[in-house]
């Protein structure tokens, strides 16, 4: 099926590493070149405006966001064709700038997930990135006791202290606090190996690692956890608990979308988010390729 993006956001780790000439998963390579068009585009919302003969779940004009779209031509674009599988329907109350990043949401939520119940346990998150600011208020929203976020800029925990969504602290002023699982969301070896030192039963690596991480006799005698995030299906139920999360729950999304610059000036986008005074960038293709055409 086509959609018509009308809101399109970044996925800052990638943007930043293509446009540093880095590959994604591997630092040490560079992306495939020619990039496709649209690439690395893939946090997108958007209107159904044409359907195959089979599909049946979804019709023209419903509101729909990408939770995947790993092959192919990238959403920095107009328009895109997708699996029905690799959508979401929006319910009328989600807004576009609340729907646009629930691929990120949907991945936060799988790795949440592995922990099983979470309800009366506390959790400790590193870092304050998106998946960081989405992960403390999932965590929270699905029952866990306590939730404490910890970053080491200051300008980040103040504005997620301000948004309300959560608790956050500098790493520096966590005490002796222990917490009965860790989620990390920066992916560095350091922050991982740092959450290891303050958690007694579980802790699943989200970010991309990056580095080694040393698991010591101490933590095997403890008996603690450690794994990496597991990619898997996203299926009914999940999708259902996403949707409660924002509409029912209030799971604050639109948050992250802290800047719009239209995707012509996607030097100025990359440099906000260089220099992490932006969490993430949106914007709306179908109007702002108008307004870059007027302008030239």
């Amino acid at each position: 099926m086509t959609v018509q993006i009308e809101i399109v956001s970044t996925c800052p780790r990638w943007d930043m590493s293509m446009m540093g000439g880095k590959d994604m998963f591997d630092a040490s390579k560079q992306p495939e070149y020619p990039l496709l068009p649209g690439f690395p585009g893939h946090e997108m919302a958007g209107t159904v405006i044409a359907v195959g003969s089979k599909v049946q779940s979804l019709k023209v004009g419903d509101r729909v966001a990408a939770l995947e779209h790993l092959i192919g031509n990238g959403a920095y674009a107009e328009y895109l064709n997708y699996h029905t599988h690799e959508l979401i329907k929006l319910p009328d109350a989600v807004e576009w700038k609340q729907a646009v990043s629930f691929e990120l949401l949907k991945c936060v939520l799988i790795g949440l997930l592995q922990f099983g119940d979470l309800t009366g346990k506390s959790m400790l998150v590193s870092g304050l990135g998106p998946a960081g600011m989405l992960a403390m208020q999932a965590a929270r929203l699905m029952g866990a006791s306590n939730v404490t976020a910890v970053d080491i800029n200051r300008e980040r925990i103040a504005y997620v202290n301000d948004l309300g969504i959560g608790l956050a602290k500098h790493s520096d002023d966590l005490g002796e606090e222990r917490f009965d699982l860790g989620y990390d969301c920066v992916g560095a070896s350091a922050s991982v190996q740092s959450l290891l030192e303050r958690i007694d039963s579980h802790l699943v690596i989200f970010g991309v690692l990056k580095g080694e991480v040393r698991y010591g006799g101490h933590l095997w005698f403890k008996g603690i956890k450690l794994e990496s995030y597991q990619y898997r299906k996203f299926g009914e139920a999940d999708q259902a608990l996403l949707l409660d999360l924002v509409v029912n729950k209030g799971l604050n999304t639109e948050c992250l979308q802290t800047h719009h610059v239209p995707l012509y000036r996607y030097q100025e986008t990359i440099d906000l988010l260089v220099k992490q005074e932006a969490i993430k960038v949106y914007s709306y293709p179908t109007t702002d390729f108008v307004k870059s055409t007027e302008e030239v």
